[in-house]
């Protein structure tokens, strides 16, 4: 009741102060969060570019900065759920985006349990605006809200190293700008500088770390794994933060797309097809298929490794194999493809003038036939063996640390937007409706309905 009770508050001060057709709701918003040391500032350039997104908000700058919050810190006082609120909603809603379909990234916020009420709320009231603005000329200032949590983990003793570490690399650059006289000064915050207050800044953030971690009940949540390297961390947060149509899309675009299949399930589907349609030209047309082979042995592969660097070739013929067998063409394709190469295919008809009939203006035409075939290949080998060899030294040097074995980097899903295991319990209660009296519990609830969330394990 109080975070509704200082959520509507905000808004209404909100409102009236501000024009509501001339906010402009981001499109996705990144709600990034994680221990002193984590790495939120070195990982936002990274995440604006893996999400595509505009702008980044820095709640603890922006309260520094704002003449009332910044009085109360100077005073060393709390400073008031309400005034954070109002400071937050100003700069998502009006600071930010200047013009609709924009991407946000928020650092440090939320960090209480009143604050994620409060996101929860705030997102609620943009999903009502987008249903009430959905059918006017302010649809595209007020889409419907995507909202996800970023968690940057370190332990306390990495985060404490760090924050110490961080001191000691302030202070040599700031002393080099000074002897240099030119440069901008880096920032050294005053907690940097002690044990003690970087150990209470972790306390800090581990008292509020179980009401944040809330957010997963609600919203996409990305653990990611902040102790390895900022390249670790960084391939991690792609890969955490990849675009997923089930998650990024609305239901109702996802459930219009859905039974489309995805490309990875036609290639394996097609490769099951493929070794099908070899096995039966083998047993059934064995002369044509090793006429094939010849063919492609005499002709083609000296003209692919003629074109060998260029990772490309055309063969073109006028073959009467090809005119009296159609299959032959597949079964090139095929064979070809098997082999690794990818190859496409097209038939030319020219009409030859046989014969003119002076009377009639008549022409008899003779129909030549040329098959084309156009075989395309990889030309990236020595490169994918320098990867190889380069994740081999990886995999080995990981194998010898513990903290590279123990990586945790993963994604949680909230059970009421999993849109693909939604989809799986329409489809099994459509075919318990169907079949008369299926086999279920007896209260026709599926087991997974009372789970909380769903994890998808990535890198």
């Amino acid at each position: 009741m109080d975070a509704q009770v200082i959520f509507e508050a905000c808004w209404r001060r909100f409102e009236e102060k501000f024009r509501l057709k001339s906010v402009n709701v981001p499109r996705e918003v990144v709600w990034l969060n994680g221990a002193p040391g984590a790495g939120k500032g070195a990982n936002t350039q990274h995440i604006l570019k893996t999400r595509g997104l505009d702008h980044s908000i820095n709640l603890s700058s922006l309260l520094q900065t704002n003449e009332s919050t910044r009085a109360l810190m100077e005073r060393g006082e709390l400073i008031p759920d309400s005034m954070v609120g109002d400071v937050v909603l100003e700069a998502l809603l009006i600071q930010s985006c200047q013009l609709p379909e924009c991407g946000v990234l928020v650092d440090g916020f939320p960090r209480t349990a009143m604050q994620v009420d409060f996101l929860k709320l705030l997102y609620d009231k943009l999903d009502e605006l987008h249903g009430i603005f959905a059918n006017t000329t302010h649809r595209s200032q007020f889409p419907r809200p995507l909202f996800k949590v970023v968690m940057l983990y370190v332990d306390e003793d990495t985060s404490i190293m760090r924050q110490l570490e961080r001191a000691k690399l302030a202070s040599v650059h700031n002393k080099r700008v000074l002897d240099a006289g030119a440069g901008q000064l880096w920032e050294q915050r005053s907690t940097d500088l002690s044990i003690e207050k970087a150990k209470k800044r972790y306390a800090i953030f581990r008292q509020h770390h179980s009401a944040v971690l809330r957010l997963k009940q609600f919203f996409p949540f990305h653990l990611i794994d902040a102790m390895g390297t900022l390249g670790e961390t960084q391939e991690a947060i792609t890969t955490e933060l990849r675009y997923q149509s089930s998650l990024d899309l609305s239901y109702e675009t996802y459930a219009s797309i859905r039974h489309l299949p995805l490309a990875r399930d036609v290639s394996q589907h097609a490769r099951q097809q493929l070794v099908m349609r070899l096995d039966n030209h083998s047993e059934r047309y064995p002369d044509l298929f090793q006429k094939v082979i010849d063919l492609i042995t005499s002709e083609i592969m000296p003209l692919i490794h003629e074109c060998g660097l260029a990772g490309r070739a055309e063969y073109a013929t006028e073959h009467r194999m090809f005119l009296e067998h159609p299959r032959a063409a597949q079964m090139l394709i095929d064979v070809l493809t098997d082999r690794g190469y990818h190859v496409s295919h097209s038939t030319e008809v020219t009409h030859v003038p046989m014969q003119i009939d002076l009377k009639t203006g008549m022409i008899k035409n003779r129909k030549e036939y040329k098959h084309r075939f156009h075989i395309n290949w990889d030309t990236k080998g020595v490169r994918e063996m320098a990867k190889a060899m380069e994740l081999a030294a990886r995999i080995s040097e990981a194998g010898s640390s513990t903290n590279g074995s123990a990586r945790i980097s993963q994604t949680y899903i909230p059970q009421h937007i999993q849109r693909e295991s939604r989809g799986a319990r329409a489809s099994a209660a459509q075919q318990q409706l169907t079949d008369g009296n299926g086999n279920g519990n007896g209260n026709g609830k599926h087991d997974n309905e009372h789970e909380m969330e769903h994890v998808i394990h990535g890198s």
